[in-house]
C-alpha cells in the first residue's frame, strides 16, 4: 500500500472515533457529572472544555485540520515516518480511552470505537512495518514531536474552549438572521442581490 493510503486509513479511523466524541459527549456530562464515582473520568474532570456539541465538534474539526496537514505532509515529502508517528500518536490516544472504559462503568463517548477499530489499527500498524521501509529513528523522533505538538494543540483547544462557544453562537445568530431576511425578500428582490 502506498503511504497516501494508510494517511487515509489513519484519518477515517480517527474521524470515526471522533464523531463518537462529537455524538455523546454533552449527554455523557449530563447524566455523570453528579455521580462522585466519574469525577476523574476524563470528560467529567474537563467538562468545562466542552461547553456545547457544536463547540465539541469545531474543536475537532480544528484538531481534523491539524491531522491533514499532517498526513499531507507525510505524503507530499515521501515520508512513512510521519503518517506512522501521527498513527501510533492516535492509538496511544485510543488506549486511554480503552483504560477508561475498564476504569469507569459503562462507555465513555470514544471508548466504543477505541475498543472495535483497535483491531483494524494494529492490522494497519502492521502492514506499515510489514510493507514499508521505515527509518525508526526519525519514526521515534517523530512520533515524540507530533505527539506533542497535538497535545499542545489540544491545550489550546481547551484553554479557547470559553471563546469559542460565545463565537459560534455569535455566527449562528448570524446565519439565522440573514437566513430569515432572505426569506423575507420577493423574488426579484434576490436577483437584484446577485
Amino acid at each position: 500500500m502506498s503511504i497516501g493510503t494508510f494517511a487515509f486509513i489513519t484519518i477515517a479511523l480517527f474521524m470515526v472515533h471522533e464523531f463518537e466524541e462529537i455524538i455523546l459527549v454533552r449527554r455523557y456530562i449530563e447524566k455523570y457529572s453528579s455521580d462522585n464515582r466519574y469525577h476523574d473520568e476524563i470528560f467529567i474532570a474537563g467538562q468545562d472544555h466542552y461547553p456545547s456539541t457544536a463547540a465539541i465538534a469545531a474543536m475537532i474539526g480544528e484538531e481534523f485540520i491539524v491531522a491533514c496537514l499532517i498526513l499531507f505532509s507525510g505524503v507530499i515529502f515521501d515520508s512513512i515516518e510521519t503518517v506512522t508517528a501521527i498513527f501510533i500518536a492516535y492509538i496511544l490516544h485510543l488506549i486511554l480511552h480503552i483504560r477508561e472504559a475498564f476504569i469507569f462503568t459503562g462507555w465513555a463517548p470514544g471508548s466504543r470505537t477505541a475498543v472495535f477499530t483497535m483491531p483494524l489499527n494494529a492490522i494497519t500498524l502492521y502492514a506499515i512495518f510489514a510493507t514499508q521501509h521505515i527509518d525508526y529513528l526519525k519514526l521515534v523522533i517523530l512520533t515524540v514531536v507530533l505527539s506533542a505538538v497535538v497535545l499542545i494543540n489540544l491545550q489550546l483547544l481547551y484553554r479557547l474552549s470559553g471563546k469559542i462557544e460565545p463565537f459560534i453562537q455569535m455566527i449562528a445568530y448570524y446565519m439565522v438572521s440573514r437566513a430569515s431576511i432572505v426569506r423575507q425578500l420577493a423574488p426579484a428582490d434576490l436577483i437584484d442581490l446577485c
